[in-house]
């Protein structure tokens, strides 16, 4: 007994230093398995030498059992002990062999998947700081950024940007994983101390691969001119970085001469990229305090141009109003640097707001040619492309920009936009569910979610996520659309215009929740109602308005005048909205547009004119086909094509793969009056009574959680 006591101590003892030693000696994953499974079938060995020997002072001596067993006994529990051990050690074998196999096959893989990233790659991470009071924290953030910003201008470096390098505030993973999920080959960390009037800043890059150390430096200053020695040491750190990289050139980049603007420049730009009214509106006050302080500086005057281009999106601003102050912004930007890329970024933004897609692409493009590193020209770049349609050309710009800033929500936002719309709903929702565990309180992700679901049909999870980031930003114009979208796709009006109100009274200029309150004016039939909004935003939209706002009023009073049966004021303006198409081009917008015109001239009488619509509209489709395009939206426009061109059986099969791709739209069904070739078939019967059935099952079960939410 006394030696199996030992035994089980002795065990105990190697497993904790076990437990202690693989990470820092960086033992393999399978060794911790080896030795327990040694230790178990190491038991039954270790008590047949006890039951058979004994340890003495006089050495080891053969333990005596005398009435316990007999010596035929005493094999046979030899034996079976002994296979026990054996089939214990098969078993073991069996099992563990295919278990290792398979993970040495895993972790292969992603080796390979992991150190796919360019040689000359770098992530800086924010520096720890490390006082006792932690109250350097503005100043490490500066130094981080400082080097950022240096190494972002260096050609041949990938730099990973910003957004999703200082996602890894907190210490908490491995180095060789951080390097994986920010697809670069180095990582620079660092801290900062600081003791009376001394700081010290250490900085090590690290090979992401093995973890180990390529180059290490500290630095000691007088904390005289924080700005002056944020500037000094990260320049200092970036060029002995640059050095340690090979084929490597500086590319002059633009910088306000004064470290206070610089510093301003870059909280502004932290806000900016949250997207919410409150911290855009934040960010143009500290955009606006960098020109306070360097009246010259360039990136701050493009930065304040495409922030109120982003308020006439987020925020309370009308289109024409974010156009009109974004505009003398750019002009002063690209006076103090005509190699401004952000300003250039900005001009192609203002240029998509106003439709004029190939200014703004090329405007874009440039922007792109002067800072291969400035993510939001990538971005806006892929918005511009896919409001033409041009699929596959904006997947290769995202994930251009996806390697540069691959945390980044908004291009996994535009990205998963792209792979739904042309069929890839899982990989879509993948990438998205992925990044939101990463990042679980984001809006932009969840509103994301939320609107994809609902295309795809899944109106109660849809739901779920639109409140869920409803209750995180309950005022949020974004957030009061998506959540009252959810409401009309379940068929509760009531509900859909109580969140609708809230929002116009908070947002009245925002163009989001207008365009939703007037769709749901639609389905409830408010015709007068409706006119009389579309005229009111036409009047606010300013004078001349811009031409997609003339193009939205005539498209809104098209359909009410149809659906009041006034063909000829419908013909009227559906005509001048159908004048301002782009040719070659898909959207909803676009298709529901032909084919109402279409519809207009059919009821009129002008069947030649109706067939000339349909033919530019079908070939918009069957080019949207070409570029990828997959979704329960395009089988729907297809069905109305095929409907309104006398194909029934055609048009009722594509409604049916509508249904199957998610189309549960109860509203549109009941009111479009381009499918009424359908209405008598018993198949189109069939099909409304069962999507009626789901959205009123979805509709019960989401209203008993809004009961149990409030």
């Amino acid at each position: 007994m006394r030696t199996l006591g030992g035994y089980a101590v002795g065990v105990f003892v190697l497993l904790q230093l076990m437990d202690a030693a693989v990470e820092p000696l960086r033992l393999p994953d399978w060794l911790p398995t080896f030795v327990v499974i040694v230790l178990i079938l190491g038991f039954p060995v270790v008590f047949l030498l006890a039951w058979q020997f004994d340890f003495t002072t006089e050495g080891i001596r053969r333990t005596h059992h005398e009435g316990l067993l007999s010596r035929g006994q005493s094999a046979t529990l030899f034996s079976f002990m002994m296979l026990v051990t054996v089939g214990l050690g098969y078993t073991f074998y069996d099992y563990y062999s295919g278990v290792f196999e398979e993970t040495a096959i895993v972790e292969q893989a992603q080796a390979q998947r992991a150190f796919t990233a360019p040689e000359n790659s770098i992530a800086v991470l924010p520096f720890a700081d490390l006082t006792a009071g932690a109250d350097q924290g503005y100043f490490a953030d500066g130094v981080s950024e400082e080097i950022l910003n240096l190494l972002a201008q260096v050609n041949g470096l990938q730099v990973a940007a910003r957004t999703s390098s200082f996602a890894f505030r907190e210490p908490d993973k491995d180095i060789r994983e951080i390097g994986r999920l920010l697809n670069v080959r180095t990582v620079l960390e660092g801290s900062v101390r600081t003791s009376g009037n001394r700081v010290r800043l250490t900085a090590q890059l690290i090979n992401v691969e093995d973890g180990f150390h390529i180059w290490s430096q500290s630095y000691d200053r007088e904390m005289s001119d924080i700005f002056a020695i944020q500037d000094e040491i990260a320049s200092e750190i970036a060029q002995a970085l640059v050095e340690s990289f090979e084929g490597l050139e500086t590319n002059p980049a633009s910088r306000a001469d004064n470290l206070a603007a610089a510093e301003a420049y870059r909280t502004g730009r932290l806000l900016w990229w949250r997207r919410t009214p409150a911290d855009l509106q934040r960010a143009a006050e500290h955009f606006a305090e960098a020109l306070q302080q360097d009246p010259t500086f360039a990136p701050a005057y493009a930065a304040l141009a495409d922030t109120w281009l982003l308020l006439s999106l987020y925020g309370n601003v009308t289109p024409m109003e974010g156009i009109e102050k974004a505009n003398p912004m750019i002009e002063k930007a690209l006076k103090m640097d005509p190699n401004c890329a952000e300003a250039f970024a900005a001009l192609g933004l203002a240029r998509s707001h106003l439709q004029q897609n190939e200014a703004a692409e090329s405007a874009l493009r440039h922007a792109i040619d002067l800072n291969p590193n400035y993510v939001p020209a990538h971005l806006w770049l892929s918005t511009t492309l896919e409001s033409q349609g041009r699929y596959p050309e904006q997947q290769l710009v995202l994930e251009q920009a996806m390697e540069l800033d691959p945390l980044n929500e908004l291009l996994a936002v535009n990205f998963a936009g792209n792979l739904s719309v042309r069929g890839e709903w899982d990989r879509a929702q993948t990438i998205l569910k992925d990044l939101l565990a990463f990042k679980p309180d984001s809006t932009t992700l969840l509103r994301a979610l939320a609107n994809h679901e609902l295309l795809h049909g899944n109106l109660v999870e849809g739901f779920k996520l639109a409140l869920r980031s409803h209750t995180l930003q309950p005022q949020d114009p974004s957030d009061l659309s998506t959540l009252a979208q959810a409401w009309i796709n379940l068929g509760a009006p009531e509900e859909a215009e109580q969140v609708l109100m809230q929002g116009l009274e908070l947002h009245p200029n925002n163009l989001q929740i207008q365009n939703t309150y007037w769709q749901l004016l639609l389905a409830e039939g408010r015709t007068e109602e409706a006119k009389s909004l579309a005229r009111k935003w036409l009047r606010e939209a300013g004078e001349p308005p811009p031409e997609f706002m003339t193009q939205m009023f005539n498209t809104q009073m098209g359909m009410l005048t149809l659906r009041e049966g006034d063909f000829t004021a419908a013909v009227d303006y559906l005509s001048a909205a159908t004048g301002a198409t782009t040719q070659g081009k898909y959207d909803n917008f676009q298709i529901f547009l032909l084919t109402m015109a279409a519809l207009a001239n059919q009821r009129l009488g002008d069947e030649e004119k109706a067939q000339s619509l349909l033919v530019r509209a079908n070939r918009d489709l069957q080019r949207a086909r070409v570029n990828g395009v997959d979704n329960p939206d395009i089988d729907y426009n297809e069905a109305v094509m095929l409907a309104m061109r006398g194909n029934i059986d055609g048009g009722l099969t594509k409604l049916q793969e509508a249904y199957d791709g998610g189309f549960r739209l109860t509203w549109l069904l009941q009111l479009d009056p381009r499918i009424d070739a359908l209405r008598a078939r018993p198949e189109f019967i069939a099909l409304s009574e069962r999507i009626d059935r789901d959205v009123e099952a979805a509709r019960e079960e989401v209203r008993l959680l809004a009961l149990a939410y409030h």
